[in-house]
């Protein structure tokens, strides 16, 4: 039995703002992407799981792994309402993920060691709109259907890593807090992918050369960019899955809406690696490999980023006041 991706779906936020907006108003932009997407004021991490799991084929998985750090009902299952909106209420295994942003590789991760499952990651962290740390927030969703069913891609290696480090990001009463912690926390970023990457492209049987895609964590540009390089990865392997220049960082939800941009992309016999990283800190790694059935499907990355409708600065801050 070979497991892997049976189908795969995202969703975006209503609107987006750009990087020109923020520099008319506060002179300046830190977050070195051209635009993000913002939630409007109905859309929470709930409804774009909801709306990411509902393009997604099921079929008959009796696993739901969900994974999210901003559950607007803290303490609340945010598997409920999503099975019942999927179809998936009633005997379900379900499974929930959120202690830090790698979250969305666990829940794939935990979807895969049961053999089938609808792996959901949505998120919309939060920082005050003076700092800087805002600048690069946005939000978005990724569904994917595993199992042995036709997949479009299997997995082909996998690998974890955990070890203690001082954790240069973290959220606090649901506002992310950044250190500014500059090369230490580049450092940690290499290492702990570097064990990962490593490990996962010796078991998949390949090197970094035979990687046609590659995505990774992206929470800040400049590191995961840089990062890529310095784990021997090129821009051509990374562009296709590095959403955030259009989307921000979406939190548990990047790495996997990177996963889906390249699966849009990949043609059949394509490799593609996907990572994630948690600070505190650890890694996991996928690598998988694309069938035929890639051809037949898509998640429309492209269309979503391009769909999204652009706010004005005093839109954004009058929009922010209302759903807060």
């Amino acid at each position: 039995m070979t497991v892997g991706i049976t189908d795969y779906g995202v969703s975006l936020p209503t609107y987006h703002i750009t990087a020109d907006e923020y520099e008319t108003v506060w002179s300046r932009f830190a977050a070195r992407i051209d635009r993000k997407t913002v939630l409007a004021y109905d859309e929470d991490a709930v409804t774009m799981a909801t709306a990411a799991a509902s393009t997604v084929d099921t079929g008959d998985v009796d696993t739901l792994a969900v994974a999210t750090t901003a559950n607007p009902q803290a303490g609340t299952l945010v598997s409920g309402p999503l099975s019942l909106a999927t179809g998936l209420d009633g005997a379900t295994r379900t499974l929930e993920f959120g202690s830090s942003w790698k979250a969305g590789l666990e829940a794939f991760d935990a979807a895969l060691s049961f053999g089938s499952g609808l792996v959901v990651a949505s998120d919309a962290p939060e920082a005050p709109m003076e700092e800087d740390t805002e600048h690069i927030l946005g939000a978005g969703a990724a569904a994917f259907a595993v199992g042995d069913d036709d997949p479009v891609a299997t997995v082909e290696g996998s690998a974890h890593y955990v070890d203690a480090y001082l954790p240069a990001k973290f959220e606090s009463d649901g506002q992310v807090t950044d250190l500014s912690l500059g090369g230490y926390t580049t450092d940690g970023f290499v290492e702990a992918l570097s064990a990962v990457v490593d490990d996962a492209l010796a078991e998949a049987d390949c090197s970094t050369d035979d990687v046609d895609y590659a995505v990774f964590p992206q929470d800040d540009v400049k590191m995961s960019w840089r990062g890529g390089g310095k784990l021997g990865f090129d821009g051509d392997q990374m562009g296709a899955g590095f959403v955030v220049n259009r989307m921000g960082f979406a939190g548990v939800a990047s790495p996997l809406v990177g996963l889906a941009a390249a699966l849009d992309a990949a043609e059949p016999g394509s490799t593609v690696l996907v990572a994630g990283y948690g600070y505190g800190h650890g890694a996991s790694a996928f690598v998988l490999e694309t069938t035929a059935e890639i051809e037949s499907t898509s998640a429309g990355v492209e269309d979503a980023l391009e769909s999204t409708e652009p706010l004005s600065y005093a839109e954004f801050t009058r929009l922010q006041e209302v759903s807060n």
